[in-house]
């Protein structure tokens, strides 16, 4: 499993989030950005995440803001959903993962690329050691840094 931060990429909200707050682990995620080093992707679903969780700590008006920067930014390329609804119902039917988390996998498997969350979410792997998922997955707290 590669442990850097390069190629394609789909991004979870966990890992946009990271970016978002400018975390240290979120600044290497937009430094490979910047750098060019990543191609990132990311679906409606995990950006609707990302804005209500970005609400919940910065409220309306400062979450909006940032959000709506970083998708301005060109950096992330937002993919519509619908084509992914049948693959990450399917998933969601057999998995015990969150829904957002699902048009993630779904979108990684589509693009053959890997699924990028910021850390271990313990439904996550508590599913990756049941029945292995057929999408490789990165974990931003294991990537090595720029």
């Amino acid at each position: 499993m590669r442990r850097d931060l390069s190629g394609s990429l789909v991004l979870d909200a966990s890992a946009l989030i990271e970016a978002l707050y400018l975390s240290p682990m979120g600044l290497g995620l937009v430094e490979a950005l910047e750098k060019d080093l990543v191609v990132a992707y990311t679906t409606e679903a995990n950006i609707a995440e990302l804005r209500y969780i970005s609400c919940r700590k910065l409220g309306p008006s400062e979450s909006k803001e940032r959000v709506d920067r970083l998708l301005a930014s060109g950096y992330i390329h937002v993919e519509d959903t619908s084509f992914l609804i049948e693959k990450a119902a399917r998933l969601k039917c057999e998995r015990a993962i969150s829904l957002t988390d699902c048009f993630c996998l779904a979108l990684a498997h589509e693009y053959a690329c890997r699924a990028l969350f910021a850390r271990r979410e313990g439904e996550l792997v508590r599913e990756m050691r049941r029945k292995p998922l057929n999408v490789e997955i990165a974990f931003l707290e294991d990537c090595k840094q720029i």
